[in-house]
């Protein structure tokens, strides 16, 4: 385990020793984690293993996966997850090709991070010569507590989280502001074009369960992000079941159940 830290760490492995309070044996069991890919799936494998000697069947994957599984069962289809980053996955059987999720540094766009940089940029006009007037100006310096000129040190010091800036540009969208709804709508534009990516890749109709904390039912950005894919033969899903349900299902199928969509309705925390 110690040397294995470093990979899985402390906190996921203290959770999963959760799983000796299960006094039953345990036909199937599957953990949907954040890293739960590549070399962290079989580590963390081989510690539910030890947990849990009894259980018939243990498997690992991604977080994605399971929120998939949360709105499409065990159907192929997609995911898009859109919060602090961005990224989508997209199930062909066996398969999980990824598009995107490569970090702030790599993505192109759509995530809050991105929305708290646009946001930020545009909020030095009256500093930076050019830049159209908005109120993301004012709604900055009152939430960093200081004028732009001075943030600009302050973030290069890593004393500002971009990410945490990205409600502030929702917030003057709402209020019509035509700096900050430009910015949702190019930063829609790149989870746009994911989808157009999982799409093309798909070749045939596709379902795409959104999550994360920039995709909710009725909100400005999701409405821009349907306009944008309104000529792709593609439904995009908000899940009626949490997260959760799509770790069960995956770990039900595991175990050999039936495909039964009366598991769904009956389904409860």
């Amino acid at each position: 385990h110690q040397t294995r830290g470093k990979m899985v760490g402390r906190g996921k492995v203290k959770h999963l020793r959760l799983f000796q309070t299960l006094r039953h044996d345990t036909a199937a069991i599957h953990v949907g984690a954040a890293g739960g890919e590549g070399g962290n799936r079989q580590i963390l494998e081989d510690i539910l293993r030890k947990l849990l000697p009894n259980a018939k069947s243990v498997s690992v994957s991604s977080d994605a996966l399971i929120a998939l599984s949360s709105g499409l069962g065990r159907k192929d289809g997609a995911v898009l997850i859109a919060g602090t980053g961005t990224v989508g996955f997209l199930r062909m059987g066996d398969t999980l090709p990824r598009f995107g999720g490569w970090g702030y540094q790599v993505d192109k766009g759509g995530s809050g991070w991105h929305l708290g940089r646009d946001g930020f940029h545009a909020a030095m006009a009256g500093y930076d010569a050019g830049l159209p007037a908005t109120a993301l100006t004012q709604m900055y310096e009152d939430h960093l507590h200081m004028s732009m000129s001075a943030a600009i040190p302050a973030l290069y010091r890593g004393d500002i989280t971009l990410a945490a800036c990205a409600p502030l540009v929702f917030e003057a969208a709402r209020k019509g502001d035509a700096v900050a709804l430009q910015i949702l709508r190019e930063n829609a534009a790149c989870l746009a074009e994911t989808v157009s990516r999982m799409y093309k890749h798909f070749n045939a109709p596709l379902t795409v369960v959104l999550t994360g904390g920039l995709l909710r039912e009725g909100s400005l950005y999701l409405e821009m992000l349907r306009a944008q894919v309104a000529h792709l033969p593609v439904t995009l899903m908000i899940p009626s079941q949490p997260p959760l349900f799509g770790a069960v299902s995956m770990a039900a199928e595991k175990a050999g159940l039936p495909d039964d969509p009366a598991f769904s309705e009956h389904f409860a925390l």
